[in-house]
């Protein structure tokens, strides 16, 4: 039976890259408000200088992801303020969140908490305004939110339309009528139409210290999906979004035992990508209700957090997971397995 394996320390490997073969790949899950342009906020960017940083209409269930750092010089707001466009009151509810708020720090706690079913939700009236997640941000830290959104008629039950804004101020939250400047680095903005991806991956049998891994979300000659693992996201700053930020991914894996006796295998994940500054993988699983993660797995090193237990000679595991790719990652990713 898998389960989780801890602090073992990330190790370099070069695994052998795995074919698509017979993997598949669906994306669903309703929308996702998306935003991580300007990824640096300004102070031209704030409601009090009449911008938002993203806005769109959305309806019924789907995924909230945004992502930025406090570049002004002082204390900001941030938070996702809602608009009701309905003659009737509208529940905004979140069955599972994180925010992440802090000087140089990835979300990897963030989709913990999110996966650990944290929730909130408002009812706004027909016409008014509500907000969600709202956090005070100091000067130079990152802030983020990744929330599981659901819009319904507040007396009914159905689904239904608000308006989200994505939205940082010092005192005037009421100010912006306009987007904010783009940072011009192709980061996206807007709204994409899928936020879970379910992955079946072919059967691998790894026999080397190395490995085999799958290669995704980068939408190269790495990923074995191309770009049917990418969510496009359309607005302000339109484009595939590499390296699947703000994405689950629910994840079966097959590993066969190639060898004459009873084998354990280590499933890892990293990145190949190796440069200065240097890049980084920062994974976190999910599996069974439980949560396992790992930070500053620097490129070209992979690190192992699941155990498939023992499969017999000839046999096949079939190990199911839910997996993310937490800010700060590069990308292409890889998820692969090795025997202990």
């Amino acid at each position: 039976m898998a389960s989780f394996v801890y602090n073992i320390p990330a190790a370099a490997r070069s695994p052998i890259k795995a074919s698509k073969g017979n993997s598949t790949v669906y994306q669903g899950g309703g929308y996702l408000f998306y935003c991580d342009n300007p990824e640096t906020i300004r102070p031209t960017d704030l409601a009090d200088a009449g911008k938002y940083l993203n806005q769109a209409t959305v309806n019924g269930a789907g995924q909230v992801y945004l992502w930025h750092e406090n570049g002004t010089t002082g204390n900001i707001t941030h938070c996702l303020l809602i608009y009701n466009p309905n003659s009737h009151s509208i529940t905004v509810s979140s069955s599972n969140y994180g925010k992440t708020n802090g000087n140089g720090l990835s979300d990897t706690q963030a989709w913990a908490n999110y996966f650990s079913g944290y929730s909130t939700s408002i009812q706004i009236g027909p016409y008014g305004w509500g907000s969600l997640f709202s956090q005070n941000v100091s000067p130079g830290h990152n802030v983020g939110i990744v929330a599981r959104t659901n819009i319904t008629n507040s007396s009914t039950g159905t689904a239904t339309t608000a308006v989200f804004y994505d939205l940082a101020y010092v005192s005037n939250s009421s100010g912006a009528t306009a987007f904010s400047d783009s940072d011009g680095t192709g980061r996206q903005r807007g709204v994409g139409s899928a936020f879970y991806l379910t992955m079946n991956l072919d059967t691998i049998a790894p026999t080397t210290t190395d490995g085999i891994a799958y290669g995704m979300a980068s939408g190269n000659s790495d990923d074995i999906f191309g770009t049917s693992d990418l969510v496009w996201v359309s607005g302000q700053n339109p484009g595939y979004i590499l390296g699947n930020y703000g994405i689950q991914h629910s994840i079966t894996m097959r590993i066969r035992n190639d060898f004459s006796q009873a084998r354990n295998f280590y499933i890892y994940f990293g990145t190949n990508i190796i440069y200065t500054p240097p890049a980084a993988a920062f994974p976190v699983v999910n599996m069974s209700g439980y949560t396992n993660q790992a930070s500053w797995i620097t490129g070209g090193r992979y690190v192992d957090l699941i155990q498939t237990g023992d499969i017999s000679p000839g046999g096949t595991a079939t190990i199911s997971f839910f997996m993310v790719i937490a800010a700060i990652s590069s990308s292409p990713w890889f998820i692969g397995a090795r025997p202990v």
